[in-house]
């Protein structure tokens, strides 16, 4: 869902149709200026698209998945509430990470 935002989002700012601005089975061609403000919020974890530069959207005609890419489909901020993921199963869950640093 969150691709789908950043799409709708992109294309609110672009003439013409997704297709056009689609890879692979669409024009290709660039999205040149920013979109709508768009907020991402996620409610579960792995893919990272609240910080991706692309949009990955069906193509039911086609039978594939194609992207959108550009510097302009990053969401201008990302939600991120532990609280969300709470009624998924387990393997849905975020798992905290932590780094340390070695003197």
């Amino acid at each position: 869902m969150i691709d789908t935002g950043k799409a709708v989002a992109a294309m609110l700012t672009h003439p013409g149709a997704v297709l056009d601005y689609l890879e692979l089975v669409g024009g290709g061609k660039p999205l040149v200026r920013p979109g709508v403000p768009c907020i991402a919020v996620p409610t579960t974890a792995g893919t990272g698209t609240e910080v991706t530069r692309n949009a990955v959207l069906g193509v039911p005609e086609h039978q594939v998945k194609a992207s959108l890419r550009s510097y302009h489909l990053l969401p201008r901020m990302a939600v991120i509430d532990p609280e969300l993921s709470r009624s998924l199963p387990p393997e849905s869950r975020p798992i905290p990470v932590w780094t340390r640093s070695r003197n």
